[in-house]
Order: C-alpha cells, then sequence, then structure tokens
C-alpha cells in the first residue's frame, strides 16, 4: 500500500520585526497583488501564502524593504527603524536572492531561474539541474531516457509537486504523473524504462527547491528528495520569449558501440507569452514546446558472439546490425490564469497537456525491426482559491489527471531470436551456454504494455499565522481526499507476436527453432486490471519560532489508501484447491507423499524457513489497509540572528508506496498461460530447463512440452493448437500484510554567509525499509529450496504453475556527508557560482539482483534474510559538481559545468557446488564457495564531463532581445560508460575484477556541440 496523493503548498512566508500596530503590506511588484498584515503587541508579523516573487514590504511611513521570495521559503525581513534615525527617513533594502532556505530545518538548495537560463544543458528536461545539489543524480542513458534520484534509493522513491500539486505516478514507475515514460524522478517506460520526454515545458518554470531530507509533515508520497516547482505567471506587462535549438548526427562524436553514425537530428522549439488581463487583477501566461528527436542506437551481438557466428546467418538477419534511428516526438503546452478579485483573494486555474509519440526497443540486440511504438500523453488541470485575512490563509484546490502511457505494438509479425550455442550440440543448455546474437521481425511475445490513472484530488489547506505562545507559532493543517482510477495491463495476447528461438553452432542455424514463446491467456481470467484507489491523508504542521535565534518545526502527517483490486483479491479456487491438494514432487506421475503442498512449504529446512502459505491467501475480507503516521521534527538555531552562521538538524518517517503495478500482479500473472515455453526437437539442442529433454523425435511428450515441429506452428492458428495441450500459468501471491515502504531520515547541519557566498555542511543518514520484492516459492518434496545446488527443480502450485510470493524486506541505508557554496548572481558582479560535493557510505540488501539495484525479483536465495547487507551499487562514493556562469564583454555570457563521480561498484553471486545453500547455476562462474561478492572498475573516475555554453545577446527596439548560443556538451569527449554494463572477470570461480563494457553503452553524452537562437521581449 503506499501514502496517497496531497496537494500541497508552494507558497513562501515572510516574517520579521516591525512597530507594533503597523501594517504591513506587501506588494508583488511586477503584479500588483497584494497582502497586509498588522504587527502583534511585541513588534512580530507573519505574512502567510505568497508566491515566489519579487516584493516591496512597508510598515507604516518611510519603512520599506525590497526582498525575492524563494519558492515554499520562509525568509526574514525587519521593518524597524534604525538606532537614532527618523522614521520617515528609514529605508532598508534587502534584496538578495536566496539559494537555500536559511532558517529551515529541511536540507534543502534552490534552483533559480538564472541556473536554468545560463548553465549548459542537453535535455530541456528543467530537472537536468537538479544534480547540482548535495545527494542528486541526474542520469541521461544512451538513448535518451532521463531519470532523477535522491540518495541511494530507487528513482521511485521520489516525488516532484508542481504549484504545491504532486505528480506522483502510482502505477508505472513511482516518479511523475505517466512516470512511465516521464522523464523524472523514476522514471520508466512503458517496458520499464524511461524516454527522451521532458516533464514540463521549462519555459513556464520560475525556479524550485530541492529537498534531500526532512521535509515537513506537508509533503508526503517520497521517501528520497521532493522537488518544488513553481510555474511563471502573467504580471503587468507583455513578455514573452521564442526558442530554437538544433543538433544532428555531424555534431557530435561516434558512441563506442557504432562503426557507422545513424542520421540523427535534434530539434526544440516554443514559445511563451504572457501579460495583463486587468492590471492589478488578472493575469495569463502561456507556452508551447516541442521537442523532436532521433535518437541514434546500435544494434550489435552480445561480446561473447565470435564473428564466425555471425557470418552463418541469413543475409537478411545479418544485414540489420548497425546504426539505427528512433524517432520521438513531444508536444507540452502549459497555461495559467490568476485572478486577484479582492486584496484578500487570489484563484488560479492552470492547465497541463503533454503528448509524445516514440519508436522504443531497436538497440542491442534488438534490430529496428523489433521495435514498438509507444505513447504517453498526460491531461492535468487544477483550480486553486486561496482566501487570506489578518491571522489566516486557506487555500483549497480541485486537481485533476488522466494520464496513459501504453506501447502497444502495431505491427503484428513473428520475432526470431538468434543465439550462439559454442558448446552445441554436446553440452547444450538454455539458460547456461548461450549468448544473444540478433533478434529479429516482430516485437515478440506478449509486448502490450498499458499504465493508466485519471480522476479527482481535491485538499484544504489552512494556515494560522502570529500565534503568540511560548515564542510565535505559524500553524498548519491539511487534508486530502482523491479517487483515481488506475488501469495496468502488463502483456498483449497476439499470437502473431510469438517469439521463435534459433540456435546457431558450428554447424550453423538450426533449420527449425528449438523453442517457441507466445501469448496465452487462461480462459477467466484477464491481463488487464481497473480499480479506483481511494487516498486520504492529513497534516499538521507547527513552525515555532522560540525566539529571535530558536525555531522548532514540528509535523505529523496520517496516510491511508484503499486499493480494492489489493484488498478484495480473492485467490482463485483452483489455486486454494491445489495449495491445499497433495504434493507429488517434480516430474512425478504418481504421488509420493501424504502431505499437502501446504504442509511442504510450512516445512522449514536448513537454509528455507517454512512459508505459511495462508498468510498470501486473499479471502476478500482478509487484507487490511494500512495507517501510516509520519512524526517530522527539525530545528533551527541562528547563532548571531542574522541567517549568517545557523544550526540546523531534525528526523522525519516518510512513507512512500507500493505502486499498482505490482500489487496487481496476482490477477496479472495468473491470466498468462507458461505453456507458451514450447520446446521442439533439434540435432543442435538438449535442452534441461524446460522440464524434459527435447533433441530427438523419442523426447517428444506433451508433458515436458516437448512437441514435433510442424511448420503449421508459425501461423497463429497452428499455435491455437497448442494451448489444449498441458498447460502452466504463474501464481503470484502477495502478502495480505504488505506495508508501505518507508525511509527514517536523520541530519545535522550548519550554513553560513561568508561574503556574497552561502555555504551549507550537512550529516545525513537515511535508511529505507519495506521494499516490497518477489521471491521464489518452489519446493521440492522434503521442503528444500535447494537439491544438487539448484532451484530450478523444485515445483510449484501443482497443476498450475510456478509460485512467486512478494513480501517486504529491501533496505537500504546511506551515511552521507555533503558540502555546499553558492554564490547567487546579481547584476553588479556580474557572476555565479556553486560547489556541491557529496560522500555517499551506502549499503543495500538488493544489490545484487541480477546485478542492477532495482529489480525487484530475488530467486537466488529463499527469502530476503539469505542476501547480506552490502555496499550499494546505486550511487558512487564521491561525487563532485561545480557550476559557474560570467558576463563577459561584448553581451557575451558564458556558463559551465563540471561533473566528476567514483566509479559504482558491481555485484555477483557466484558459486555453484552441490549441497551448498545459496548457490544459483544460472549466476555461477564456476566452482568455489557460494557467496556474494562486490567489485569495483578500475577506473578510479566512473563518470567525467565538462560541459560549456555561451550566449551572445543582441538589444534590439523596444527593450527586446535576441541571442544566439552554442552549448558544447563532454567538452573533451570522456566516455562515460554505463555501469549497468560493467564486465566481471573471474579466477578460480571467483570474480577478481570488474571493468566498464568499451564497446557497450555510455552515459551521458558524447561530445556534442549545440545550437540555439532565441527572441525575449
Amino acid at each position: 500500500m503506499s501514502a496517497p496523493v496531497a496537494a500541497q503548498t508552494s507558497n513562501s512566508t515572510v516574517r520579521g520585526n516591525a512597530p507594533a500596530g503597523a501594517t504591513v503590506i506587501a506588494t508583488e511588484v511586477n503584479t500588483g497583488a497584494v497582502r497586509r498584515t498588522t504587527v502583534n503587541a511585541d513588534g512580530t508579523y507573519v505574512i502567510v501564502g505568497l508566491p515566489a516573487g519579487s516584493y516591496h514590504i512597508t510598515a507604516g511611513d518611510g519603512l520599506s524593504a525590497d526582498v525575492a521570495l524563494s519558492v515554499a521559503s520562509v525568509s526574514v525581513v525587519d521593518l524597524e527603524p534604525a538606532t537614532g534615525a527618523n522614521d520617515k527617513d528609514t529605508i532598508l533594502v534587502t534584496a538578495k536572492h536566496q539559494t537555500v532556505e536559511v532558517r529551515s530545518s529541511q536540507v534543502n538548495q534552490i534552483v533559480t531561474l538564472h541556473d536554468i537560463a545560463s548553465l549548459p544543458q542537453s535535455t530541456r528536461n528543467f530537472l537536468e539541474f537538479a544534480d547540482t545539489v548535495p545527494g542528486m543524480q541526474f542520469t541521461r542513458d544512451q538513448k535518451g531516457n532521463t531519470s532523477i534520484r535522491g540518495g541511494a534509493q530507487l528513482d521511485s522513491a521520489a516525488n516532484i509537486y508542481i504549484d504545491g500539486v504532486s505528480w506522483k505516478d502510482f502505477v508505472g514507475s513511482g516518479g511523475g504523473t505517466s512516470g512511465s515514460g516521464s522523464g523524472f524522478a523514476g522514471s520508466g517506460g512503458a517496458s520499464g524504462e524511461g524516454d527522451p520526454g521532458n516533464p514540463f515545458p521549462q519555459l513556464a518554470i520560475g525556479e524550485y527547491k530541492v529537498v534531500t531530507s526532512n521535509y515537513s509533515a506537508e509533503y508526503g508520497d517520497a521517501s528520497s528528495a521532493i522537488i518544488i516547482a513553481q510555474t511563471k505567471s502573467g504580471t503587468n506587462k507583455f513578455h514573452g520569449e521564442i526558442f530554437g535549438n538544433y543538433t544532428d548526427q555531424n555534431l557530435r562524436a561516434s558512441l563506442p558501440s557504432e562503426t557507422d553514425k545513424a542520421r540523427q537530428s535534434s530539434k526544440e522549439y516554443g514559445a511563451a507569452l504572457g501579460g495583463p488581463i486587468i492590471k492589478d487583477v488578472a493575469h495569463f501566461f502561456f507556452t508551447w514546446e516541442h521537442k523532436s528527436l532521433a535518437i541514434s542506437n546500435t544494434v550489435f551481438p552480445n561480446g561473447a558472439v565470435p564473428a564466425q557466428a555471425i557470418a552463418l546467418l541469413p543475409q537478411d538477419v545479418a544485414n540489420q546490425f548497425g546504426a539505427v534511428t528512433n524517432p520521438f516526438k513531444e508536444n507540452l503546452y502549459f497555461g495559467k490564469i490568476d485572478i486577484e478579485p479582492t486584496a484578500n483573494d487570489r484563484i488560479e486555474f492552470t492547465g497541463n497537456l503533454r503528448l509524445e509519440t516514440n519508436i522504443t526497443g531497436a538497440s542491442g540486440q534488438n534490430a529496428a525491426s523489433t521495435a514498438v511504438p509507444y505513447k504517453n500523453d498526460v491531461k492535468r488541470g487544477d483550480v486553486r482559491w486561496q482566501h487570506s485575512t489578518d491571522h489566516w490563509v486557506n487555500e483549497f484546490r480541485a486537481s485533476y489527471q488522466d494520464s496513459n502511457s501504453a506501447a502497444l505494438p502495431t505491427k503484428a509479425a513473428p520475432q526470431f531470436q538468434y543465439s550462439w550455442f559454442p558448446n552445441a550440440p554436446t553440452a547444450f543448455n538454455s539458460e547456461q551456454n548461450s549468448a544473444s546474437i540478433i533478434n529479429v521481425g516482430g516485437p515478440g511475445s506478449g509486448v502490450g504494455i498499458v499504465n493508466r490513472q485519471r480522476g479527482w484530488t481535491f485538499a484544504d489547506n489552512l494556515t494560522f499565522s502570529n500565534i503568540n505562545f511560548a515564542g510565535n507559532h505559524t500553524f498548519k493543517v491539511g487534508a486530502t481526499y482523491g479517487a483515481i482510477k488506475l488501469k495496468t495491463q502488463n502483456a498483449s495476447t497476439d499470437l502473431t507476436n510469438a517469439s521463435y528461438y534459433y540456435a546457431v553452432s558450428s554447424d550453423g542455424v538450426g533449420a527449425t527453432p528449438w523453442q517457441v514463446q507466445f501469448a496465452n491467456v487462461v480462459p477467466g481470467y484477464s491481463p488487464n486490471v481497473t480499480t479506483t484507489d481511494k487516498q486520504y491523508s492529513i497534516y499538521l504542521q507547527d513552525n515555532w519560532e522560540v525566539n529571535d535565534k530558536l525555531t522548532f518545526d514540528l509535523g505529523i502527517r496520517w496516510d491511508h489508501e484503499e486499493v480494492p483490486a489489493y484488498l478484495n483479491y480473492v485467490t482463485p479456487a483452483p489455486v486454494v484447491a491445489a495449495l491445499n491438494g497433495p504434493f507429488c514432487g517434480a516430474g512425478a506421475t504418481t504421488c509420493a507423499t501424504n502431505n499437502t503442498y501446504a504442509q511442504v512449504l510450512a516445512t522449514s529446512v536448513p537454509g528455507a524457513p517454512g512459508i505459511n502459505i495462508n498468510d498470501y491467501v486473499g479471502t476478500g475480507s482478509n487484507r487490511k489497509a494500512p495507517h501510516n503516521f509520519s512524526p517530522r521534527i527539525g530545528f533551527t538555531y541562528d547563532f548571531h540572528g542574522d541567517g549568517s552562521f545557523v544550526l540546523f538538524g531534525g528526523y522525519a518517517r516518510t512513507y512512500n508506496r507500493n505502486l499498482f503495478s505490482t500489487l496487481a500482479l496476482e490477477t496479472t500473472k495468473i491470466a498468462l498461460n507458461n505453456n507458451p515455453q514450447v520446446f521442439f526437437p533439434s540435432a543442435q539442442t538438449l535442452d534441461t530447463f524446460g522440464g524434459g529433454q527435447c533433441k530427438t523425435q523419442q523426447d517428444v511428450n506433451p508433458v515436458n512440452h516437448c512437441y514435433a515441429w510442424n511448420p503449421a506452428y508459425l501461423t497463429p492458428s497452428g499455435l491455437a493448437t497448442l494451448q489444449t495441450s498441458p498447460t502452466s500459468h504463474e501464481v503470484d501471491l502477495i502478502n495480505n500484510n504488505i506495508k508501505t515502504p518507508y525511509a527514517d531520515q536523520f541530519s545535522l547541519g550548519i550554513r553560513n554567509r561568508i561574503g556574497d557566498w552561502n555555504t551549507q555542511a550537512t550529516l545525513a543518514y537515511i535508511a529505507s525499509y519495506d521494499g516490497i520484492y518477489g521471491h521464489w516459492g518452489g519446493r521440492y518434496a522434503d521442503g528444500s529450496f535447494y537439491q544438487n545446488g539448484s532451484q530450478w527443480g523444485a515445483q510449484g502450485v501443482p497443476g498450475i504453475g510456478s509460485l512467486i510470493l512478494w513480501d517486504n524486506g529491501f533496505k537500504d541505508r546511506n551515511f552521507q556527508v555533503s558540502l555546499a557554496a553558492q554564490k547567487p548572481y546579481t547584476k553588479a558582479s556580474g557572476w555565479s557560482a556553486t560547489v556541491s560535493y557529496t560522500y555517499s557510505a551506502a549499503a543495500q540488501n538488493n544489490s545484487y539482483a541480477y546485478g542492477s539495484a532495482g529489480n525487484m525479483y530475488l530467486f537466488d536465495y529463499p527469502t530476503i534474510a539469505g542476501y547480506p547487507t552490502l555496499r550499494s551499487t546505486a550511487v558512487p562514493r564521491h561525487r563532485l559538481v561545480m557550476t559557474g556562469t560570467y558576463d563577459l564583454p561584448w553581451g557575451i555570457q558564458f556558463g559551465g559545468k563540471v561533473s566528476l563521480a567514483t566509479s559504482q561498484s558491481v555485484s555477483q553471486i557466484y558459486g555453484c557446488n552441490t549441497g551448498i545453500a545459496g548457490c544459483n547455476p544460472y549466476n555461477a562462474i564456476g566452482g568455489g564457495t557460494a557467496g556474494i561478492a562486490i567489485l569495483k572498475p578500475n577506473d578510479f573516475l566512473g563518470y567525467k564531463d565538462i560541459d560549456v555554453q555561451f550566449t551572445k545577446n543582441f538589444k534590439l527596439a523596444y527593450g527586446a532581445t535576441a541571442y544566439g548560443r552554442i552549448d558544447i556538451l563532454n567538452l573533451f569527449n570522456w566516455k562515460n560508460y554505463d555501469p549497468a554494463a560493467i564486465v566481471t572477470s573471474s579466477t578460480n570461480g571467483l570474480p577478481t575484477s570488474a571493468a566498464f563494457d568499451t564497446r557497450g553503452a555510455i552515459v551521458g553524452t558524447p561530445f556534442m556541440v549545440k545550437f540555439s537562437a532565441g527572441l525575449r521581449f
């Protein structure tokens, strides 16, 4: 289950001291919006609910200040006459922009509009600049897919708020709305990858704040970092911008995997316009951005495939190696109308539309003929009404969302997969001794995924300010209710898209396939699930200013979510009967035991604790949604009372969510028949993985899924005849008491203002728990998980199929030291700089999930208890990011960014001796003691990059400015190899070293030049 979405505030607060009884008036200088309050008898005042912007603040005659309020922050502005001065002659000016919220217990940093406009950038995803914040990683893989992560947790643990509204994806990836391709915070394509799209038009973003830990109780649905962004609004003057940028294959270096460059033109362009509808009362803002990319990839064989194997392929297959281009198109729209009908009311209407089309899948061993169209549509609308008085502000919001992310084949054609078997025909095994050469034809068996969420969320946030009791309190209370219809589909059932497997050996290419896989829906079941998700939350937050130095942030949050598809799930009667029926043992024709399968599962043996299967059987009424309470405690101590030397720290319990696509596996998986793994006799093959041998005609036996080859099986009608044969389908069962993943966040830090520099040093410890994982439920007749070093002979649910059980158990911890310094840009100085260093000592118990942190399946050991918590593969130990901008002569502006990170670790499960518990033969390198090795590539730096940009501005008439810009990315063409493709070496069966695959994929970009031009007015 999960912590539900909430509409939170991105507004800011200004507080301070002023003459008692005076009226403090805050006027936004660009829109004319006015807020006011009366100063308390003790000389304190607070104005809450202010959108970020530039304000002129007055308190009676002659007392005034100009201040730039940052998003979701608190600024202290004292409006008091200087000693010995006349009130009417006193003017205070405090106009420097914050780069951090100084008096906050949150670990935070602000990304300004100047950063967004002036630093080099490869994606136009506004979140790319978040990696200038300690603890954040923004990544772009070779396919252009982007993601952002906070600390050592998965991308799905982050969340983003735009104009105070959570954009959490509930279904596919856990990132942003339609995170199944969101381009941020856990972006994952419909096939589990991200996409090159941007979540939101960059022209619409004013600034945003990144909070890496200890955020207040207003914010939920995340257990790592959150990002709070505010969009631009129209002003009392018309302003606009038009831009375009371009790059192609001739403006970049070759990729390591390329022999010839594919055609790759990338274009981005758009426009924005804002201005008054009625001066000081109503304004509008609208923007549109278009992205058209030709994403270059390469089709190449697995590194273990020799040239002789490629020479054996049919010519029409071999011709499909080489450079390929995957087209991508995106249109982003955003509009806002704000109305201030009175001095106490503000009404906002916002709308957002994101339309994407993409061709995915053509890369690596997948030829362009296997590619699948991907569509990602997002529609959002929000209405917000804010009513303000002297000492309280109420904000009501109604939000609608409809996001649909789908990869559905439009081409009906079989797929042909060719694999190299160096030991065939004497020692062939489909799982151990093969290497993929190429896949051609159609999209492949079962490809067809849909994730959708649509519905309404209502929220009300009430803030009371200037409550005097042992100091000054700003008290917030909020409640949210959401009804969101969720849909997930994880497979297509078109038999035309079956996958046929051909073996290639020194004898040549098999004349007939040795295996076919195809989708087959079990009668009475469906591979898609729809449910209406009910989400509730309440929070209380007290910002308690004890005095001008000490402040406490105290909060608590309650979240509750009801997912009927999980809560009301009834395990199918045939499955329950089989669980409680006799256990015959794998491959047996008669039962050799009087035990039921449930009793066998309950048997504890060394290395395999017993399982009470009733903990996983749903009756429709035995599952309860959790009630999650999240305390948040923080403090700041301002030693000098002026924000120049501040100690801060705190603790927060934060809940993320279990995604609906996971909670629906009980329904979607059992609907798909596993008999699609059908084998055919072949002189080149000897397969034991499929449950028996299938080498000659004498081996033909439907019980072992071995059939005599018939050319009719190349057609859907022919495959349909196999559906009446003995079948099996996967059984997924989720624990009836599944919990919500959460994290405990601890932090302690100090902030200093040294001249024009803001510095921050922080110690943080974040431990996350209860991540959900699937583990192998099969057992042998004596209850053991292994026999002869293998678990694959163990039986699943008798007469039905394999068993996968889902439990809480993933955990990670990260001790993090971060150092940051920012020198804000001012026109007078003409330059800015940031420095961000992060040391991460992180560990996880899921790092070795088939070599990739984040894999939800762990099949090597009976339960998560068998996996030790070892060094994390998800985050580098050291990371340094530095940026700078400088105003050069002749209207030229320079921006630069340096990124350095040490190599990330890789993990390997090894050992495969008879009788050794914890041995998975298909992950083993060779003999030796079973265990897990953590290795790191010899290269000290796993990532290094320098990007620069130069912009030349041309002043035109009527205050307009034209500009030309050049971005040079990866200036020295450093090869940043993908850490997910690290290759290990072994000695005597033990992993001894790791190295980057220098022929494989990279992250980031090669050397690349982008040209841009635009007009601002």
